[in-house]
């Protein structure tokens, strides 16, 4: 059992229809994907949970990865840490939750 969080998590199904006659081959789209850079995208936390593979009955097979997007801490809305009040004359910044 994968104990992980709804909005937190991500699940890819590859099929590889020729694992039968190419098994090395049946897994290379999920290790191009697995090993892809994703440190400059929204990504970049991702973590992989599970993999399973399972026959499909003709000969392939079904890839399923479960991934986790390593945002569990952050909330969807998220709030900046100082809250900025501006006006005409003056900038005050004071921590969120403070009120003036």
């Amino acid at each position: 059992m994968i104990d992980l969080q709804a909005a937190d998590t991500r699940i890819f199904l590859f099929h590889g229809a020729n694992a039968a006659s190419d098994p090395g081959g049946a897994m290379d789209a999920v290790n191009q994907w697995l090993t892809k850079d994703r440190s400059a995208t929204p990504y970049a936390n991702l973590r992989v949970r599970d993999i399973t593979v399972t026959a499909d009955g003709a000969g392939g097979i079904y890839t399923t990865v479960v991934c986790s997007l390593g945002r569990a801490g952050q909330s969807v809305t998220a709030q900046p840490l100082i809250h900025e009040t501006v006006t005409q004359e003056r900038v005050t910044e004071e921590p969120v939750g403070t009120t003036a």
